[in-house]
C-alpha cells in the first residue's frame, strides 16, 4: 500500500476540548504548547527566567526542579530554527496517527512516559559522568515517535516509495555514526537506552505487537461496573407504528470499524491479526474521505 502525506483525521477517541471547529488532541496540545513557548521566548529573549525553568538541567533536577522532567520538550531557551519546525510537523503528523490507535488518554501516558524516561536517562548519564548539558526541545520526542510509527508499520511507503523500515535504519545509523565519530560514548549509550525504553513503553501500550522480543509491562485495568437500569413500575408502553422513525442505518464500513475498535478496547492491539490491522487503516482512511 502506498502512503502519502495527507492530513490525518481524528483518531478513535475525541480530543480534550475544541477551539471552534478544531479538535485539540493530545498530540496537537503538545505541539501547541511548544509553539506558545517559542512565542514567549520571542518576548523574553534567549535564556530568560521562564525558559530556564522549563529546560532540563540535571543539577537543577537534583536540587528539586523535578517538573522539568516533563517540561523540557516545550523549552526553547535559545529560540527555534528550521529543524525545530520540521520536528514539530513530524510530531504532529505521526503522533496523530499513533493517537488514532491509542486514544487521547493513552497517548498522553505514552508521551509522558517517554518524556520522563528520556529525562531520567539524561540526568543519570550526566550525573555519572563529567558531561554537562541541558535537555530541551521536542526533537528527541519527535524522533522516538517517528521510529515507533515505523516499527508499527515497517512496510508503509514514504517519499520516493521508500519502505519505512529503510528510513528507520537510516535515521538510527546516522545518529549512531555521529556519536561514534565524535567519540561521544556516553551519549551513544544514552541514545541506545532511550531506544530500548521507548520500545518497552510502546509495547506496553499495545503498539509494536509483532516485536515479540521486546518485553511488555502488563497493566491490568479494572473494568468499570455497569450501571443497572431501573425497572419502572408504571404502565407498560405498547410500541406501535406511531413511534418516530429510527436514525439512518450504520454503513458496513462503520460497522466493521466499530467491531475492530471494540476488539482493541477489550484485548488491546496485540489481539489484531496483520489482516485486521491493514483493514483498520483502510477503513479509517475510507471513512475520513466521506
Amino acid at each position: 500500500m502506498r502512503w502519502g502525506m495527507a492530513r490525518p483525521g481524528p483518531g478513535s477517541d475525541d480530543g480534550w476540548f475544541r477551539l471552534g471547529s478544531l479538535e485539540v488532541t493530545t498530540t496537537l496540545l503538545v505541539v501547541g504548547l511548544a509553539i506558545v513557548s517559542f512565542i514567549e521566548w520571542a518576548f523574553e529573549g534567549s535564556f530568560g527566567p521562564l525558559q530556564t525553568n522549563l529546560w532540563l538541567d540535571p543539577d537543577a533536577v537534583m536540587s528539586g526542579k523535578v517538573w522539568t522532567l516533563l517540561t523540557w520538550p516545550i523549552a526553547y531557551p535559545g529560540g527555534i530554527g528550521l529543524f525545530d519546525i520540521i520536528a514539530l510537523v513530524i510530531l504532529w503528523y505521526f503522533g496523530t496517527e499513533i493517537e488514532g490507535l491509542l486514544g487521547r488518554k493513552r497517548m498522553a501516558w505514552f508521551l509522558g512516559l517517554i518524556t520522563a524516561g528520556l529525562g531520567l536517562l539524561w540526568v543519570a548519564v550526566v550525573e555519572l559522568s563529567s558531561l554537562y548539558g541541558q535537555l530541551s526541545s521536542v526533537n528527541q520526542i519527535e524522533l522516538m515517535v517517528l521510529l515507533v510509527f515505523i516499527a508499527e508499520y515497517p512496510g508503509r511507503r514514504f517519499f520516493f516509495n521508500i519502505p519505512g523500515w529503510v528510513l528507520g535504519l537510516v535515521f538510527i545509523a546516522v545518529t549512531v555514526l555521529g556519536y561514534v565519530g565524535a567519540r561521544d560514548w556516553l551519549l551513544l549509550l544514552n541514545f541506545a537506552l532511550g531506544l530500548v525504553l521507548t520500545a518497552i513503553i510502546a509495547r506496553s501500550m499495545g503498539l509494536m505487537s509483532e516485536w515479540r522480543g521486546v518485553p511488555a509491562l502488563r497493566i491490568r485495568r479494572t473494568p468499570k461496573p455497569k450501571r443497572q437500569r431501573r425497572v419502572s413500575s408504571g404502565p407498560t408502553v405498547v410500541q406501535g407504528p406511531w413511534q418516530p422513525p429510527q436514525g439512518p442505518p450504520v454503513s458496513r464500513d462503520q460497522a466493521a470499524l466499530d467491531a475492530l475498535l471494540d476488539k482493541i478496547s477489550a484485548s488491546g492491539m496485540d489481539s489484531l491479526t496483520d489482516q485486521e490491522r491493514e483493514q483498520l487503516m483502510v477503513l479509517r482512511d475510507r471513512l475520513r474521505r466521506r
